[in-house]
C-alpha cells in the first residue's frame, strides 16, 4: 500500500480505564497478511474516525494492512487509551 503520512490520527476522547480486554486484536498470516480485527465497541467508533486512510482496507470488523500500518494503527490507538493484543507464533502481547 503506497505512500505513508506522517500525520497522527485523528485525537479522540482519550480513556483512562479500558475494560478487561483487547480493543483490537492484530494477527499476521502468509496468506492474508496483517489482520487487524476490532473487537470492542469504543475501537470500532475509534476506527471508524480513524482509520479511513489508504493504510487500510476494511473488511467489516477487520482491517487489511502492512507492518507500518499496524505500527500506525498500534501506537495511535495506545496513545489515545486503546489496547490492542498482537497474537504472535509464540506468544500473545498487549500493547
Amino acid at each position: 500500500m503506497g505512500g505513508y503520512s506522517v500525520h497522527r490520527f485523528r485525537r479522540t476522547e482519550r480513556r483512562e480505564e479500558t475494560g478487561p480486554g483487547p480493543d483490537f486484536r492484530v494477527t499476521y498470516s502468509r496468506s492474508s497478511g496483517w489482520q487487524i480485527e476490532i473487537v470492542s465497541r469504543h475501537a470500532h467508533e475509534w476506527a471508524k474516525a480513524n482509520a479511513s486512510s489508504a493504510l487500510f482496507n476494511r473488511q467489516g470488523g477487520r482491517l487489511s494492512t502492512d507492518l507500518a500500518g499496524v505500527n500506525h494503527l498500534v501506537y495511535n490507538a495506545r496513545t489515545d487509551g486503546l489496547k490492542t493484543e498482537y497474537i504472535g507464533p509464540r506468544r500473545i502481547l498487549t500493547f
